[in-house]
């Protein structure tokens, strides 16, 4: 299978956690990390250790959002946690961040050395991939982030169908309650023939179950023919879904 490289310009700015505030002219990095548990206690040193030092690093501009996420319905042999951090535009992508100052900052009289071999002790850390945000609707407050994973052969193409057709229909459910947000994401790293796709959709919901999107797209677009906009879907190979638990986030910094 030819893997197409991903189109690295963007449009707005917003990543997974839900946060507000005008759009960003700076692109939007995420940086999605693949964690494997190994101990009971690896959400508890997550949540009470290292959330602190991220939000710090949020409130001194090294970065835009922390946010931990656990795999509910998916493969979670080799990831069973995410964390997903993000970033507003290159200077920020790639700021030094001084997790020791930080941490001492934070943490003042605690070992930081101690944390990291028992947070080392808790987790495996299994991979991680760098995406930048191509659109999105506003993200509002949300339970869970169903992840779709696509294979774009016309990057150009694809995106246009995304931004043009298939976003009016998630405003439209996010009007409606039924969705708390829509983004599309373009895959910056890793690349090459073994990696099976190029984007990513993320929809944010309160709600697990089946949502009428064929209502809502009719509804987004009514200038388009139903059976044209399904047909527009032959842009993409949809390669997966998963659905992930929101666990624990930092505030924003550019809210």
């Amino acid at each position: 299978m030819k893997r197409i490289p991903a189109i690295t310009a963007l449009l707005t700015a917003v990543v997974f956690p839900a946060i507000g505030g005008a759009q960003a002219a700076a692109p939007v990095y995420v940086s999605v990390d693949c964690m494997k548990s190994t101990s009971p206690g690896y959400v508890q040193l997550e949540l009470e250790m290292w959330k602190p030092v991220h939000q710090y690093l949020v409130d001194s501009g090294k970065r835009r959002s922390w946010t931990l996420y656990e795999v509910v319905f998916g493969d979670r042999s080799r990831c069973d946690y995410y964390t997903v951090t993000t970033y507003s535009g290159e200077q920020q992508l790639n700021a030094y961040a001084d997790y020791a100052a930080a941490f001492a900052a934070v943490h003042r009289g605690a070992d930081a050395g101690e944390q990291m071999a028992a947070t080392m002790a808790a987790r495996k850390h299994m991979a991680s991939e760098l995406w930048v945000l191509v659109d999105r609707t506003e993200i509002q407050e949300h339970r869970f982030a169903v992840i779709n994973k696509m294979l774009a052969t016309d990057p150009v193409a694809y995106e246009r169908m995304e931004s043009e057709v298939f976003k009016a229909g998630h405003q439209v459910l996010i009007d409606s309650g039924d969705r708390a947000g829509w983004a599309v994401y373009a895959l910056v790293s890793p690349i090459g023939s073994a990696i099976p796709y190029n984007y990513g959709t993320v929809d944010f919901v309160n709600e697990l179950g089946p949502v009428p999107m064929a209502e809502a797209m009719l509804t987004g677009n009514p200038d388009r023919d139903l059976d044209a906009m399904h047909e527009l879907l032959g842009l993409r190979d949809h390669i997966l879904s998963e659905t992930w638990a929101l666990v624990g986030t930092t505030g924003s910094g550019d809210d």
